[in-house]
């Protein structure tokens, strides 16, 4: 027999993370919801139309917080990532139910309690906290998933 070295690989699992591989919940009333420690909820998929009524973002403040960030003096410097950032990064950078900020792009709006997002939809980005509005739709179901 011929002597072959190991082909299996590993897998890299870096890439899935952002995909909720970190695990899931699902939301079916108006309680508050909250990911586990050190995580935070990086999609959200609408099982029935759904209205939020807490959809809030991740703050460079939390301890979860991956974005790049200005060095402390408010010019900018070495972000997270070993880049150099012209202007300080000092917003979240994902939409909520909060007031939009320069990270969420021009003319971004805040979510209203009584916007409605279809069925079959997913939301992306990183979210600290999440309630579903019944009061405007009273079926609302989504699958929230955890990432870091």
């Amino acid at each position: 027999m011929k002597n072959e070295k190991n082909k299996i690989m590993g897998y890299n699992m870096s890439s899935d993370i952002a995909l909720g591989q970190l695990g899931s919940g699902h939301l079916g009333d108006a309680g508050a919801f909250t990911p586990p420690a050190g995580k935070v909820v990086v999609a959200i998929t609408c099982i029935q139309d759904t209205s939020f009524s807490v959809l809030l973002p991740e703050a460079i403040t939390d301890a979860t917080f991956k974005g790049p960030i200005d060095n402390g003096n408010g010019a900018g410097g070495a972000g997270a990532f070993g880049g150099t950032l012209a202007t300080p990064v000092a917003e979240v950078t994902s939409f909520g139910i909060a007031d939009p900020t320069g990270a969420n792009g021009t003319n971004s709006d805040t979510v209203a309690t009584s916007d409605v997002f279809p069925k079959g939809i997913t939301l992306y980005g990183r979210w600290k906290a999440v309630t579903i509005n019944t009061g405007t739709t009273a079926t609302s179901q989504v699958i929230v998933y955890y990432g870091y």
